[in-house]
């Protein structure tokens, strides 16, 4: 196999054979990879065999991590299906509800406020404030209207609190999720939720392991005791557990006025079971694509929000200027997601979270299903391709200052094109929530702008450090920071 390192196009090929005992290559640019996963999709499509990822995925029957053939695309069109349905029903109220639920964190027992924040207790300032809210929310025509009658008391506690909110997005985010795939959400304290998150974030944790990896580079350590591998599989019944559990409550009650995508993938196993293909589904991938909904639901969300707040931090500016356009353009009602198109600057600061932070820099490995090419080099089949989405998003041949946070590129003039964005890859393997994902964003961070400004705390000497902790998703190092409510809507 040829080796090299091609101008403005880069493919690196390591071939590894006495440890992988197979051929690897890395993709670090936007154009290569869009060349291997979406115009040569149908050579790429594979997974490569792994001795872990077998047993997280259920056998195979995962969408993530399942091998492509003619089960996995039957899995697929039923799974995309039902999520299409869902979310043509009601994607827009669920996200909407819980970007407005944020807005009633309570502040936690022992915090009090600064100096810097002291102003906006003033009764009348504050008074004021709320009442610019209430009116946005009369405004926006928002049906739940009721959720957003919080104390002035609440308000108050909250915009003056040094607060870690990696948890309330988490919340956030898994409840859009569960929402959507079980007709359930949860509150902040919820034993269930939190039995549940701490289940799935536990899997990812030690998914990233190299005690894992090793797993299917060096086969012979199967044979050996290994402590991380044994709480995986630990944590994997349990998560089939609580999977079933929720499954089987969902089966037992009446859901006939629930808009859910068990309810749509149920049905849709009972109505065909896709026998006029020969392939036949099963409520085992049910059950997997509950997994992956709610794990690539709720950790990608999650994380992108936080690097959204930490970045934020690094240039005050720019919420500045998002909540400018919000106040223009809106006149103070909330963004809709048909207005995405009216707000530049907002979509510019998201296209720039989503290029500096993938929070998947290293997307689930593919495999050659045939003999290909990729950039005129000869890809054997079985080969290992994976798309560097780290590296193509600082591609300093198409990113002009590529580690700098620069939202202003994506606006006109400014060089960067939403084209080499990949965030959520491509072709047949492309994200299934990459919809609901972009959504989410968009309103979750367009209300978040809209009533609050997100500041340092005096206790903390340094801004949030944005290098990241490297795992299957790219997380934030842990941060506090000051949600301060916004005095007024209008500018």
């Amino acid at each position: 196999m040829q080796t090299g390192r091609l101008t403005l196009q880069m493919i690196t090929t390591q071939k590894l054979c006495c440890v992988f005992f197979s051929a690897m290559v890395v993709l670090n640019s936007s154009e290569i990879i869009r060349e291997a996963l979406v115009k040569k999709w149908s050579d790429f499509a594979g997974r490569p065999v792994s001795y872990a990822g077998d047993i997280v995925s259920g056998g195979g029957c995962s969408i993530s991590l399942g091998d492509y053939d003619d089960v996995w695309r039957a899995h697929r069109r039923l799974v995309h299906s039902a999520l299409q349905r869902c979310c043509q029903l009601s994607l827009h109220d669920v996200i909407e509800r819980q970007a407005l639920h944020l807005r009633k964190v309570e502040k936690p027992k022992g915090t009090h406020c600064t100096d810097k924040t002291a102003f906006y207790l003033n009764p009348i300032k504050a008074g004021i404030g709320l009442a610019n809210h209430m009116l946005g929310y009369f405004q926006s025509g928002h049906k739940g209207i009721k959720d957003g009658l919080f104390t002035l008391q609440v308000l108050m506690d909250y915009q003056c609190s040094a607060v870690d909110l990696s948890e309330d997005f988490t919340v956030a985010a898994s409840n859009v999720i569960t929402t959507l795939a079980l007709g359930n959400e949860y509150d902040k304290s919820s034993p269930e939720l939190q039995q549940l998150h701490n289940c799935l974030n536990e899997i990812v944790a030690l998914w990233g392991s190299a005690w894992i990896s090793a797993l299917d580079s060096f086969p012979l350590l199967r044979k050996f005791p290994n402590p991380v591998f044994s709480r995986l599989l630990k944590e994997v019944a349990r998560r089939d557990e609580i999977i079933k559990q929720h499954l089987n409550n969902y089966k037992s009650q009446d859901n006939k006025h629930k808009v859910a995508i068990t309810g749509f993938l149920l049905q849709g196993l009972d109505r065909h079971h896709n026998t006029e293909s020969g392939v036949l589904l099963t409520d085992t991938h049910v059950h997997m694509a509950t997994v992956d909904l709610l794990i690539g639901g709720t950790e990608t969300a999650a994380a992108w929000l936080n690097w959204t707040v930490a970045f934020l931090l690094h240039r005050l500016e720019v919420q500045t200027r998002v909540y400018e356009e919000l106040c223009t353009v809106l006149e103070g009602r909330y963004p809709k997601y048909s207005d995405r198109h009216r707000l530049p600057v907002l979509c510019s600061l998201i296209n720039e979270v989503l290029r500096h932070r993938p929070v998947a820099p290293l997307a689930v490995p593919h495999r050659a299903i045939r003999d290909s090419s990729i950039a005129g080099y000869f890809i054997p089949k079985n080969t290992v391709i994976i798309p560097n989405i780290f590296g193509a998003h600082h591609d300093p041949a198409v990113w002009s200052d590529p580690y700098s946070f620069k939202p202003e590129r994506f606006l006109e003039g400014g060089g960067g094109s939403t084209r080499a964005l990949i965030p959520f890859g491509g072709g047949a393997r492309l994200c299934l929530g990459d919809s609901v994902a972009k959504m989410e964003l968009f309103l979750f961070t367009g209300y978040l702008l809209r009533d609050f400004q997100f500041i340092l705390p005096e206790s903390e000497p340094f801004l949030p450090d944005l290098r990241g902790i490297a795992s299957v998703v790219l997380k934030v190092k842990s941060y506090t920071v000051i949600a301060r409510p916004r005095p007024v809507t209008n500018v």
